[in-house]
């Protein structure tokens, strides 16, 4: 009786973690249209390829289908089909389908589509639209997702059957003509996902959804040449998004035909949208309206003219407004904005003191500064517009970016109340006279871009304290006419240089393997093609740099 009861046990340890008969590609179970037929993928081994650039988002090993099993789909019709799992499997699942003809098991390059996550499915659950011909055959595969093997497994039934669309414009091919106007109708309910991923994208498509998801669409043919604004801020029931392709491009449109996008319109509420792009008379655009991981909804939209909107002079970071510090106590002040201007979506850097760099749209404008010298630097920052928010960072350069926050610890600042001055410090810096960049940006995603005045506050008479390796520096006279005396009293023979910076930090004269002996020592200095005005002169050995300030008569 104990070997029969053990046999028993063997026997349902067996059948319990059996390999579905579908596991391998060579296996796959012949179907036509079918409604909820179930499946099992648990034990299921992988049997197909990686998709390493796959349409489907991932990371890692998550271009692979993990626990795959294996459909033959013939069709008996030509046009669109709908697979879906959507909301009737109880694992994160991740689906793909192969073109006619594919060998088994296919090839990455035989992929047709795939989805992972479908409109707004639960658990991760997976649909997709896709073309087909009559009496072809189609590879389905049907897995888990997953980061990192061993990937999600499960049960569930899927449904695959013609798809007729609900909505008149869901494909692109069937995009409704637009004219101007306001209050246009819009509804998303029941829209699936035609039109591309766009992975590239850090702007419009962040926060882990790189599509419009359940799209509409519209195409424009203006007969005038100029800019227009398309917006559904505060006008419809879901998070909407927005993508134009074109000028002229044909359905299906591809990533690279994406124009212009926008994900939350700035100073909208409830996440909905405002895009204002150029047109051409003439030309085509075609226009994509959805929603934010596949919500759906109702409501109007506008598309007006406009006026192109001016973006402030120092938009870019190669046109960074050049700035003076200002002796701490002063009156001056810097003010600028962040309205209307842009940002490198394609590399944007996130400041530092952000804490969700998942996506967004920013407006940054940009300051050029030379420190003087000075290791510590006051900021003096506010907001002036109402609701306006503000981050302000450091930066080396335009090219290299933000300064490293390990070695300049405070260099990143938060500004969210207008009227209310923020006061920090810029620093540690080198004690040596050095350019930076400040950049100003507001998350327009989240936040209203505005006005603002600022202040960054130093000595710009000389730097905090001679270098160790000067026991003292003087010079005369001041102000100088043609040539100045500099006088050194060094503990040890020293080679030092000299350079002379006018107030904007711009370098106009240098001077440089010059060598001092130990003790006192004089070295004249030609100032003469100097214009008259005010001067920096900084003295720098290896071990650190002070500054001066004097006139040119």
């Amino acid at each position: 009786m104990k070997y029969i009861y053990t046999a028993i046990l063997c026997l349902s340890f067996a059948v319990t973690f059996a390999q579905p008969i579908n596991d391998n590609c060579a296996d796959a179970i012949e179907i036509g249209e079918v409604t909820d037929l179930e499946f099992s993928n648990i034990d299921a081994t992988i049997d197909g390829p990686f998709h390493p650039d796959s349409p489907c988002p991932g990371s890692g090993d998550a271009d692979s289908l993990y626990h795959d099993i294996w459909y033959l789909y013939t069709p008996s019709f030509t046009g669109n089909c709908i697979w879906t799992l959507c909301g009737t499997a109880d694992f994160d699942s991740k689906i793909a389908v192969y073109l006619p003809g594919s060998p088994c098991p296919p090839l990455d390059s035989n992929l047709l589509d795939c989805n992972e996550d479908g409109g707004s499915c639960s658990l991760g659950t997976s649909e997709i639209l896709f073309a087909v011909t009559q009496g072809e055959n189609y590879l389905l595969r049907l897995a888990g997702f997953g980061e990192t093997s061993p990937g999600f497994e499960g049960m569930g039934t899927f449904t695959v059957k013609e798809f007729v669309p609900i909505i008149a414009n869901d494909f692109c091919a069937d995009a409704i003509a637009l004219s101007l106007g306001e209050g246009q109708e819009v509804n998303t309910i029941g829209a699936t996902t035609d039109g591309p991923d766009h992975p590239n994208d850090s702007g419009c498509f962040g926060f882990g959804d790189i599509s419009v998801m359940s799209d509409v669409w519209y195409t424009f043919i203006p007969n005038f040449t100029g800019t227009v604004e398309w917006s559904t801020c505060d006008m419809v029931s879901f998070d909407s998004r927005m993508a134009v392709y074109g000028p002229n491009a044909e359905c299906p449109v591809v990533d690279g035909d994406l124009y212009e996008c926008n994900d939350d319109g700035s100073g909208c509420g409830s996440y909905t949208s405002k895009l204002i792009f150029d047109v051409i008379s003439g030309n085509e655009y075609l226009m994509r309206l959805g929603g934010y991981f596949g919500e759906t909804g109702t409501g109007t939209f506008d598309l007006l003219t406009t006026e192109p909107p001016i973006a402030p002079d120092n938009d870019l970071c190669g046109e960074a407004q050049q700035i003076n510090l200002i002796e701490p106590g002063g009156t001056d002040v810097i003010n600028g904005t962040t309205i209307n201007a842009s940002y490198d979506s394609g590399n944007f850097s996130f400041p530092q003191c952000l804490s969700n760099q998942s996506g967004g749209e920013f407006a940054e404008v940009w300051y050029s500064f030379n420190s003087l010298g000075n290791e510590m630097i006051e900021i003096l920052f506010s907001g002036v517009t109402t609701d306006a928010q503000f981050f302000i960072d450091i930066w080396n350069d335009c090219g290299s970016g933000p300064v490293d926050s390990l070695l300049v610890e405070s260099s990143c600042f938060f500004a969210e109340v207008a009227g209310k001055l923020l006061v920090d410090t810029i620093g540690p810096l080198p004690a040596v006279a050095s350019d930076y960049i400040m950049r100003v940006v507001t998350r327009v995603t989240s936040d209203l871009p505005g006005d603002f005045f600022f202040q960054l506050n130093a000595d710009i008479t000389s730097s905090s304290k001679i270098p160790e390796s000067f026991n003292d520096i003087q010079f005369a006279p001041n102000p100088v006419h043609d040539q100045i005396t500099l006088s050194l009293d060094v503990p040890v023979n020293t080679d030092f240089q000299v350079s002379i910076f006018d107030i904007t930090g711009k370098l106009r004269s240098q001077f440089d393997q010059m060598h001092a002996p130990a003790g006192n020592s004089r070295h004249n200095l030609n100032v003469s093609i100097l214009e008259s005005g005010l001067f920096l002169m900084t003295v720098a050995s290896e071990k650190g740099a002070y500054t001066m300030r004097f006139v040119k008569n």
